[in-house]
This record gives structure tokens, sequence and C-alpha cells, in this order.
């Protein structure tokens, strides 16, 4: 409904809420009455509202968002086997092995377990194979870390993605599929 003045509003509205209390109907919450104006926006539901003016309103970080931003940074010469727990170093020198024949410069006297760089020839491997290795370890929990820091020591150690958003979305959708296919 249309009103144009003010008092033509108010004369309704009173009108509803008399006869509601009129017919004695036993309300269960309160009344929500919206009045737009024509040509007015209107919002059905606000989340959060966020004044920036004042800093202690600002919106606060999800847990990811916390954790991605306060992870420990590895160094340089933190090898990936780190990342693991000691118990499946033999697996994981297993599936580095399979990486190097893929690996760009890749050293072979250094020790599988020992690498701290993965520099992958893309041509030659799909990237997808390494998250899957990954993944499958972190199924078999191996991963002592979280999967948010395997991805930022992917982003910071390999050639894989240099963003950290998109390893870590990667390893998630990898990691579902082994959750989705286990008995």
């Amino acid at each position: 409904m249309i009103f144009d003045n003010d008092e033509e509003t108010l004369e309704f509205i009173n009108h509803l809420l008399e006869r509601l209390h009129q017919a004695n109907y036993k309300l269960l919450g309160s009344i929500e009455i919206n009045i737009y104006k024509p040509g007015s926006q209107r919002v059905d539901h606000v989340d959060n509202q966020y004044f920036y003016g004042d800093t202690s309103s600002k919106p606060k970080k999800t847990p990811k968002e916390e954790n991605a931003s306060t992870t420990e940074r590895f160094s340089k010469d933190t090898p990936l086997s780190a990342l693991f727990r000691k118990n499946h170093h033999e697996q994981l020198r297993q599936i580095i092995g399979s990486w190097r024949p893929y690996l760009i410069g890749d050293d072979s006297c250094i020790d599988e377990l020992d690498i701290t760089s993965f520099e992958f020839d893309k041509d030659r491997i799909y990237s997808n194979k390494v998250y899957r290795d990954l993944c499958g370890l972190d199924f078999q929990g191996a991963l002592q870390v979280s999967l948010s820091q395997l991805a930022r020591y992917l982003a910071d150690h390999s050639n894989l993605s240099r963003s950290y958003a998109t390893l870590y979305q990667q390893l998630k959708n990898y990691r579902s599929e082994y959750v989705a296919y286990s008995p």
C-alpha cells in the first residue's frame, strides 16, 4: 500500500494494531512493522554493520585469516620433511622421490627429506599430482602442522603457486576428496 502523507500512514498502523488487540491474538514474539517511503531502498537483513571511524568496531579476522597472518614463517632452509611426522618420513621420501624427475635443477646428492625447494617442470607434471600426494599423507595423519601452514610453506618453497590462498584452497579441495572416499 502506498500512502500520500504521514497522517494516513499512522492512522492505518493504529487501525492494524487495534485490530490485533481486539482479536486477542496471542503473540509468541514481537510485532515488527517496516515502513518504506516510495522510491526508498530497503534491506531485509543486516548481518554486521561496521563504522570505520572508530578502530574498536573494525571487523575481526576469522580464525582462518588469523591463522594465515600469524602462521610461523619457515626459513628458506626448512625441508618439507619438517612438516611431517617422523614415522611417515619413509612414505614422504618415496613421494618426493617420485617428484624428482620433474624438479628443475635437482641435486641428486641431496636426500629427499632434506630438499628445501621444489621448482617443478610444469610442462611435465601437473600440480594436482603434488596436491594429491600431500593430501594422501595428510589423510594418514602424517602432517604435524595445519593445512594452512603447509600451504604457506608451499607458497614460499615451490612454484606450484605464489598465492597462499590458492594453494590453501587447492589443498582443501583435494583433502575433501580423501574424506569423501574414506570408509
